[in-house]
Parts: structure tokens; C-alpha cells; sequence
């Protein structure tokens, strides 16, 4: 087993520990920024889902491989952050003030849920967030009016400043920037007080 040790902040704040990651990275990045030309658009769509699910792995990442809270309702908050982006663009809210909306509510409601649940720990805290993901799943299931119930929502295509994203590829490019921006905050969080309060 190989350990990379930091002696220095200029290691410590480098995306790439040695010339391997470098590489792979490297190649990771090409993949990404040419899957439209080179896959067929059935892929891309399930890619695109990769990424978006890429984004929910980043927060539970945070939560429980740092700090070491077990929750079983990520996708809870996910689900709350997509209806609330749905409703709200198929109601002619701009794209990105609805992200906003979509990001502040998810956030929101994980406080309500959080500072109940400060006082479980262990399995308990991963039942108590278990039974908090079925409720709103029996929400999102029985309030059709709003959310169309077992058979979902059809969502208008985004328009991000002008930009209509009505196309897989053009769709896809926009999950990439937001993965991208996600994982280099979390990266950068990390690398903060917070932080490495949380790892403490």
C-alpha cells in the first residue's frame, strides 16, 4: 500500500498528487468534453445522469465518508431540489434563478431535517433520514396536482441567459459545468477550516 504524504501547502492544494493522476485526469477530462461526437445519444443522455448523480455523491461524500454521519436520505433532497426546479421553470421562472430556488429549498429543508436529527447518531441517524426520504416520496407520489404524481412531470427546456438548452448535447454540457463547479467547491471546502473541522 503507498501513502502520498504533504509536506507543503503547495502539495496539499494541488488537484493532481503525481504524474498519474495527471494522466488519467487528463484523460478523463478529453472523454467528458467529446462524448457528444463520439457516443451515440442514448449514452449521452445515461452520461448526463452520471453527472447528475455525480452531484448528489458529492454531498453525501461530504457527509458521511468526512464526517462520518451515516444518512440513507440524499435522494430526498434530491428529489425536493428537482420538483422544486421542474415546477418552477415550467411556471416561466428564469433557468437559473429556479436553480437558486431549487438549491436554497433542498438546503432548507435539510436543516429542518438536520437539527432534529443532531441528537441520533449511528444506524439511528440513518433510519431517521431513511423514513424522512419514504415521506417525501409519498408526498411526491400522492400530490399529483403539483407534481403529476407516479407519472412525473414533463419539464419545459431550460434557457440559461439566452441560451436554449434544447438539445441532449447541449443539456449534457450544462450538468458538466455545474459536476465541475460542484466538485471543485467541495475540493476547495476541504481544503478550508471548516473543512478540516469536519474530517476532525
Amino acid at each position: 500500500m503507498r501513502f502520498i504524504f504533504k509536506t507543503d501547502y503547495n502539495q496539499d492544494i494541488k488537484l493532481a498528487k503525481h504524474g498519474g493522476h495527471t494522466f488519467w485526469y487528463g484523460l478523463l477530462c478529453l472523454f467528458l468534453v467529446a462524448a457528444p461526437w463520439v457516443i451515440q445519444e442514448y449514452w449521452l443522455a445515461q452520461l448526463t445522469f452520471v453527472l447528475i448523480y455525480s452531484i448528489v455523491g458529492l454531498g453525501l461524500m461530504v457527509l458521511a465518508g468526512f464526517t462520518g454521519l451515516f444518512s440513507l436520505g440524499h435522494a430526498a433532497f434530491l428529489g425536493v431540489g428537482a420538483y422544486t426546479q421542474a415546477i418552477m421553470v415550467n411556471a416561466g421562472v428564469p433557468f437559473p434563478i429556479a436553480l437558486a430556488c431549487a438549491g436554497l429549498l433542498a438546503a432548507a429543508v435539510g436543516m429542518v431535517v438536520g437539527l432534529p436529527a443532531l441528537r441520533v447518531k449511528g444506524i439511528y441517524l440513518g433510519m431517521a433520514t431513511l423514513a424522512f426520504g419514504f415521506i417525501v416520496e409519498e408526498v411526491i407520489a400522492r400530490w399529483e396536482s403539483l407534481t403529476g404524481g407516479n407519472k412525473g412531470l414533463m419539464v419545459n427546456y431550460p434557457s440559461l441567459f439566452g441560451w436554449d438548452l434544447d438539445s441532449t448535447n447541449e443539456f449534457y454540457f450544462l450538468c458538466l459545468l455545474v459536476t465541475v463547479l460542484a466538485t471543485l467547491g467541495v475540493v476547495n471546502l476541504m481544503r478550508s477550516s471548516t473543512g478540516r473541522a469536519f474530517v476532525a
